[in-house]
C-alpha cells in the first residue's frame, strides 16, 4: 500500500510542474479554440469587367503574352472581410518581389505594396505599382497572413487568454510559363483567400466581382458581399502597345 504514496517534496514537485503545465497551455485552451495555421491560399480569377464571373485561377487557359515589352499595372484593393472584429482578419500584408539585374545575376528586391493592422480596423488603403516581366516573365508576391491575438492586445487579460501571434507567409507566383507552383498571368482580377485549418475552398462560381464602397469585392447573386476574407489584385498592361 505504501508503495502508492508519494512524498510531500514529491508532491509539491509535480503539482507545481502541474501548475506550470496549466500555466502554459491554459490560455490555448481556455480560448476556446485551437490554433490554426494557414495551409495556403485559394486563388479565383476573373476578367476585366463589372460582374465578371468567377473560376478557380488554376484553370485559366493560356497566359497572355501581352505582358512582354509592356509590364504589369498592379492594384491591391485591399482586405474585404466579413466581421468587424479586426483580430479575426489573416491578412496582413502584400510583398512584391521586384526582378534586377546585378551585372550578369538576375536577383529580387522585397518591397512592401500593401499593408494592414489586426489591431485598429484598417483593411488598408488601395495602392498600384508597376512591375516589369520581360526578364523573367512572371510576378512574384509574398502575402502575409497572422493568426491568434493581435500583437499589442489592448489590455493583460486579453494578452494571457488568447492564442499567441503566429506568423505565415504565403508565396503567389504568375507566370508566362509553365512553371511548377505557379498560375498564369493574363489581364484579371486575382482574388486571394487565405486557407486555415479545416476551412474549404470558396466555390467561385457563386460569385462575381462588383464595386462596392469604391472597391473591387465577391458579390453573392443578391448582390451580397462574399461571406469569407479575401483580397482582390487587379492586373493589366501598364503601357499599350
Amino acid at each position: 500500500m505504501s508503495s502508492h504514496l508519494i512524498g510531500r517534496r514529491q508532491f509539491l514537485a509535480v503539482t507545481s510542474a502541474g501548475a506550470v503545465v496549466a500555466a502554459v497551455a491554459g490560455p490555448r485552451l481556455f480560448a476556446g479554440e485551437a490554433v490554426s495555421s494557414p495551409r495556403r491560399i485559394a486563388v479565383g480569377y476573373a476578367p476585366l469587367a463589372e460582374d465578371a464571373p468567377l473560376g478557380d485561377a488554376a484553370s485559366i487557359p493560356a497566359a497572355d503574352g501581352g505582358f512582354i515589352g509592356r509590364g504589369a499595372r498592379v492594384t491591391v484593393m485591399g482586405v474585404n472581410v466579413a466581421s468587424a472584429e479586426p483580430r479575426l482578419r489573416k491578412t496582413v500584408g502584400l510583398i512584391a518581389h521586384y526582378p534586377y539585374l546585378d551585372g550578369a545575376e538576375r536577383k529580387t528586391t522585397p518591397f512592401t505594396a500593401w499593408g494592414s493592422g489586426r489591431t485598429s480596423g484598417s483593411t488598408g488603403s488601395a495602392s498600384s505599382f508597376t512591375m516589369p516581366v520581360d526578364e523573367i516573365q512572371k510576378l512574384s508576391f509574398t502575402i502575409g497572413a497572422e493568426t491568434g491575438a493581435p500583437r499589442g492586445a489592448a489590455t493583460r487579460r486579453d494578452a494571457l487568454i488568447a492564442e499567441a501571434t503566429e506568423s505565415t507567409e504565403l508565396p503567389l507566383t504568375l507566370s508566362l510559363q509553365n512553371e511548377a507552383g505557379s498560375l498564369k498571368l493574363a489581364r484579371g482580377f486575382y482574388v486571394i483567400a487565405p486557407i486555415f485549418g479545416g476551412d474549404s475552398d470558396p466555390r467561385w462560381s457563386a460569385y462575381t466581382m462588383r464595386q462596392l464602397e469604391g472597391r473591387w469585392t465577391l458579390v453573392d447573386r443578391d448582390g451580397t458581399a462574399a461571406p469569407f476574407e479575401h483580397f482582390v489584385l487587379k492586373i493589366d498592361y501598364a503601357r499599350e502597345s
